[in-house]
């Protein structure tokens, strides 16, 4: 039994002997014998770089063509809608030309210290008989009544003093005005006639 023994232990530390020959293997040469090889992650990664560049440009590319496709659409409105637009545009050119005449108008009449045509119906109605208008101005500062008397007698200068009293003394026309007062008395002689100007000033009228 002894030798028996003796041979398997020299088996065992034969066994632990290195080997005698040079290891020439070339590792990277060598067949991956990997399950899952790293080429496989690195091909699987650029993949799916190349899938999500390939989708943010086709996303991009419908925008732009729901883009354009909005704009043509609100471009084929605007040029129906042109015509339209061109005479309502006209119209209220027209409008501002008309409200400005208008405003221009209220801002006379606001700033209007006498309402003429009640001033003309009331000179109508009290203007004495033989006395002819020639001319009634309205100024900023007041009017003007131009007239005359027939005649260059002592009679006929009468008559325009006293209608010149009579202006004074009416309660309506004199409530508009500070002063009444004869501007300009002269004789035609060629038209034989006595020739007159009144200046009814603005102002408050002295009691």
């Amino acid at each position: 039994m002894l030798p028996l023994l003796k041979k398997n232990s020299e088996k065992a530390k034969a066994s632990q002997v290195p080997a005698w020959h040079t290891n020439f293997r070339n590792y990277a040469t060598l067949p991956d014998t990997k399950i899952i090889r790293t080429s496989f992650f690195v091909n699987g990664f650029v993949l799916f770089l190349t899938v999500g560049a390939l989708l943010a440009f086709a996303f991009q590319e419908y925008k732009l063509y729901d883009l354009r496709r909005q704009s043509n659409e609100w471009q084929a409105k605007v040029d129906a809608s042109k015509s339209a637009s061109d005479q309502a545009v006209a119209k209220y050119k027209r409008f501002q030309v008309e409200e400005k005449k208008i405003d221009e108008l209220n801002a006379f009449l606001k700033d209007q210290k006498l309402v003429f045509s009640d001033f003309i119906i009331q000179l109508s109605r009290t203007k004495p008989q033989g006395l002819v208008f020639s001319g009634v101005e309205y100024r900023d500062t007041g009017v003007s009544i131009r007239g005359f008397v027939q005649g260059m007698s002592e009679q006929a200068t009468t008559a325009v003093s006293l209608y010149e009293k009579q202006l004074k003394e009416d309660v309506v026309i004199n409530k508009s005005f500070g002063t009444i007062a004869m501007a300009n008395i002269s004789r035609d002689v060629q038209a034989g006639r006595l020739v007159f100007e009144v200046v009814l000033t603005f102002g408050k009228a002295k009691k």
